[in-house]
C-alpha cells in the first residue's frame, strides 16, 4: 500500500513537472508570437517557481490583465467624451467665428456708408440753412427798399396833392376876379400898353396854369403807378419767399428726419459691432483653449504607440494564453502531454 501511494506522488510529481514545462513551452511561444513580455517573463519565472504556485501566479496575472482592461475601457470611455467635447467646442467655435466674420463685414461697411450718407446730408441740411438765411437776409433789404421807395412815393403824393390843391384852388379863384370901373381921364391915357385892358381884373396865367397843373396829375399818376407797383412787387417777392422758405423748409424737415434715423443705425449698428467684436474674442478664446485641452488629451489618449483596439486585441490574447496555460496545467494529469491539445483546453 505504501508503495501504491509512493508511486502515486512520484506520477503525479512527473505530471507536474511534464505540465510545467508544456506551460512554459506555451507561455514563452505566445509571447515570442504576441511579442508579450508579460508571458515570456512569467515564461521564465516558472522555471524557477514551483508548480503549487504557478496556477496562482497565472491566476493573479490574468486577473491583472482584466483589471487593465477595465481600467483602459474607463479611460477609453473618459478620453472619447473629453476629445469629442474638445472637438465640439473647437468646431461649433470655429462656425461661429466664421458666421461673426461675415457679420463684423456686414455691418463695417453699414457703418461706413451711414457716414458717408450722413456727411451728405449734413452738407445738404448746411446749404439749405445757408439758402434760407441768404434769402432771408435779401428779402429783409429788399422788403426795406420797397418800404421806403412807397413811402417816399406817398410823400410825393400827399405833396403834389397840397401843390395841386393850393395852384387849383388859386386859378379857380383868379379867374372869378372883376374890377369896378371908374371913368377917370388924365395923363395914364398915354401911359404904355401893360398887357390888359382899362379895368380889366387879374384872373392869372389861367393857360400856363392849366398846363402846369397838367404836369402836376401826371406826376401824380407816375407816384401813383410807382406805388401800386411797388406795392405789387413786395406782395410778389413776399409770396414767392413764402413759398421758398415752405419748399425748403420741407425740403429741409425730410433731410435732418433722414438724418435722425441714420443717426440711429449708425448708433446701432456701431454698437452691434462692438458687440460681435467681443463675441468673436469669446469664440477666438474657446478655439484656443480647446486646442490647447486636445493637445493635453495628445499624450494619455492619442499617442500611446498603438490603437486602443489594438492593445485590447493583444491583452485578450494574453488573457487566452494564460487560460490555457491553467488549462493544461488542470488537465495535464488527466490527458498527459496531450492537454494542450484536448477539446477543453
Amino acid at each position: 500500500m505504501a508503495l501504491l501511494q509512493e508511486g502515486e506522488e512520484q506520477r503525479e510529481e512527473g505530471a507536474g513537472d511534464g505540465g510545467k514545462r508544456m506551460v512554459e513551452d506555451l507561455l514563452m511561444n505566445k509571447g515570442e508570437k504576441l511579442k508579450s513580455a508579460l508571458l515570456t517573463s512569467l515564461a521564465t519565472r516558472l522555471a524557477d517557481d514551483p508548480f503549487a504556485k504557478v496556477k496562482q501566479l497565472i491566476q493573479e496575472l490574468v486577473d491583472r490583465l482584466l483589471q487593465e482592461a477595465n481600467s483602459e475601457a474607463s479611460q477609453k470611455g473618459w478620453c472619447d467624451k473629453a476629445i469629442a467635447e474638445a472637438r465640439q467646442k473647437r468646431d461649433y467655435a470655429a462656425k461661429e467665428v466664421t458666421t461673426l466674420n461675415a457679420e463684423m463685414s456686414r455691418l463695417e461697411s453699414l457703418v461706413e456708408q451711414l457716414t458717408l450718407e450722413l456727411g451728405e446730408l449734413e452738407k445738404a441740411i448746411q446749404q439749405i440753412k445757408d439758402d434760407q438765411k441768404e434769402a432771408t437776409q435779401i428779402r429783409t433789404d429788399e422788403k426795406k427798399e420797397n418800404e421806403a421807395s412807397i413811402q417816399e412815393a406817398k410823400d410825393g403824393l400827399t405833396a403834389l396833392d397840397q401843390v395841386i390843391d393850393t395852384l387849383d384852388k388859386f386859378y379857380k379863384t383868379a379867374a372869378k376876379a372883376k374890377v369896378e370901373l371908374v371913368q377917370t381921364s388924365g395923363p395914364e391915357d398915354d401911359a404904355p400898353d401893360a398887357g390888359f385892358a382899362a379895368g380889366e381884373a387879374y384872373t392869372g396865367a389861367q393857360g400856363a396854369g392849366g398846363g402846369v397843373l397838367g404836369m402836376l396829375e401826371v406826376m401824380k399818376s407816375d407816384f401813383m403807378r410807382s406805388v401800386s407797383e411797388t406795392e405789387a412787387a413786395e406782395k410778389q417777392a413776399e409770396q414767392d419767399h413764402l413759398e421758398f422758405m415752405t419748399e425748403t423748409g420741407k425740403s429741409l424737415a425730410e433731410k435732418e428726419t433722414a438724418e435722425g434715423q441714420k443717426k440711429k443705425q449708425k448708433s446701432d449698428a456701431s454698437t452691434k459691432l462692438t458687440d460681435t467684436k467681443d463675441d468673436l474674442g469669446s469664440e477666438m478664446a474657446t478655439i484656443t483653449s480647446s486646442i490647447k485641452e486636445l493637445l493635453q488629451l495628445k499624450p494619455v489618449c492619442m499617442d500611446t504607440g498603438m490603437s486602443y483596439e489594438e492593445r485590447v486585441s493583444r491583452r485578450q490574447d494574453e488573457i487566452e494564453a494564460l487560460k490555457q496555460a491553467l488549462c493544461v496545467l488542470g488537465k495535464y494529469a488527466a490527458y498527459g502531454p496531450d492537454a494542450a491539445a484536448s477539446a477543453e483546453c
